[in-house]
């Protein structure tokens, strides 16, 4: 009984520090100017001759810091709002990437990260756009600021450049 009790309060302890590690930025939010940003998708299922199955999305997210102080892309949140069956879905359970991407006052800086997706072959819908959204966590000297995105992307080669 004792082992039993000694093995699920340690479990409970786990479990609220793992979720306490993915809670997005706290405290105040920042009062300094947005910055711009653009997600463009560079390998896609059509560079992977149309896998079928579990397949890697690449992505590359340009930062322009319009601010005074350098901020921080700490986190990105990114999931498909398709329906499933065209080029590919993310998976969900794949959806949080972190970063400590460091971008200096009034610089531009890129990201490039590679999304778990699930690919559906060669299919009718294989060309069709994939429209993401997602949620981009800065951090700063003065607080954090979240950044929602929702973007439609090309699955033809030149559409997201």
């Amino acid at each position: 009984m004792r082992t039993l009790l000694v093995a699920a309060t340690t479990l409970g302890a786990i479990i609220l520090a793992a979720c306490s590690s993915s809670a997005p930025a706290q405290g105040p939010k920042a009062n300094i100017p947005r910055p711009d940003y653009e997600i463009r998708q560079i390998v896609g299922p059509a560079e992977q001759n149309y896998d079928e199955g579990d397949i890697e999305v690449k992505y590359r997210l340009d930062i322009a810091n319009r601010a005074d102080v350098a901020i921080t892309l700490a986190r990105v949140d990114i999931v498909t709002v398709n329906p499933p069956g065209g080029a590919y879905t993310l998976d969900p359970a794949h959806r949080v990437y972190y970063f400590r991407r460091v971008i200096d006052p009034h610089h531009t800086a890129s990201v490039e990260f590679w999304a778990k997706a699930i690919g559906y072959g060669r299919s009718m819908r294989d060309s069709e756009p994939v429209t993401v959204r997602g949620n981009l966590y800065f951090e700063s000297p003065s607080g954090y600021l979240r950044e929602v995105f929702v973007k439609e992307l090309g699955q033809y080669a030149g559409q997201n450049d």
